[in-house]
This record gives C-alpha cells, structure tokens and sequence, in this order.
C-alpha cells in the first residue's frame, strides 16, 4: 500500500514531504468546479473529494490525499489568474487588504473518506504598482490561487491561521488525517 498525493503542485509535494511520509504523486486531471449551489466550505471539500476518487480509481489499493486551495477576498473567489494582467489585477485587489485563503482536503482510502477546510487570513500590506508588476512578469504568479505564493514574497504583513495552509497544505490538520487513517489495523504506508 502507498500513499498518493493527487496534485502536481511543487509546494504541495514538498509540504507532505517535511512530515516524513514517502509517497508517489499521481496528479488528478479532475476538474476544479465548484457546486454554486452548496456552502462555500462544502464546496471546496467536494472538489478535493473529486480529484482524491479520480485518482482513486487508478490506484484502488493505496491511500490517496488530495487538495484545493482558493483566496477569498470580498465574498469574491481568486482562483489561478489566467493571464500576468489577470495577476496584476488580482494583486492589486489584495495590495492593503485582509483575504482568506481555504484549502479543502480530501483523503480516500477505499470506502474510508474524510474531508476538512481550513481557514487563514493573510494581511496584505500596501503594494506599489512596480513591485506587483515586476512579480507578475516574473510568471511565478500563474500557478498560484490569488496570484501570489507567500513563501515566495514579502506581500503579507500577518497570517491569522496556518501559515503552510496558505504556502497549499495546512501540515496541522494533514498529519492529523494521516494518522487518523494509519490508526485503522490495514493501513500502512
């Protein structure tokens, strides 16, 4: 039995990586649509659910943990901008400004699935035009839900909640389901 992490995400792999567990990275090609007719939590947790039993069907044997990060800013969702000016535009809106960055994660291990959100708030300080532009024409911003990745500049002035949460897995409550699921008699990875 093996571990899986279905995403393609860097950061992702590296966080799962500083807790110790050896794993493959299988990558869900799953789409990240969300139900607008669920609560936002929820809906955040039925997209990873959707990436973890996607990859879930390509290994049936192992556990596999999947996730989905998104900003928040206004009751308006900031996924992965499209563009560099959809970057500059998103970090404009969070230059001097308090958002919410949610991950939903999603562990499956055969008729075993759990779900959880979690919740930081990052304070943005003041940006000047110049350094949100330099930073988008860097392109880093593209893969990254609202733009930015905080390990990456010096934008955030406070993080309320998880810091690894904003970087894409909050490490508290992934080692917590990890050993959650080690704790049943079958699994070891």
């Amino acid at each position: 039995m093996k571990l899986i992490l279905a995403s393609r995400s860097p950061r992702r792999k590296q966080l799962l990586s500083s807790l110790g567990y050896e794993f493959i990275v299988d990558p869900s090609a799953s789409n990240e649509i969300f139900d607008k007719n669920l609560p936002l939590d929820e809906a955040l947790e039925q997209v990873a659910l959707d990436k973890a039993e996607e990859v879930a069907g390509r290994h049936p044997e192992d556990v596999v943990l999947a996730a989905d990060t998104i900003v928040l800013i206004d009751g308006k969702i900031l996924g992965k901008p499209e563009d560099t000016d959809a970057a500059i535009e998103m970090l404009k809106s969070l230059s001097d400004h308090m958002h919410k960055v949610k991950t939903g994660i999603a562990i499956i291990y055969k008729d075993y699935k759990q779900t959880k959100v979690v919740t930081s708030d990052v304070h943005f300080r003041k940006l000047s035009i110049e350094e949100i532009e330099q930073y988008a024409a860097t392109g880093s911003p593209l893969d990254k839900a609202g733009g930015y990745g905080i390990q990456e500049v010096d934008f955030a002035k406070r993080v309320d909640g998880s810091f690894s949460n904003v970087i894409g897995l909050p490490l508290h409550i992934t080692a917590r389901m990890l050993q959650d699921i080690q704790n049943d008699p079958e699994v070891m990875f």
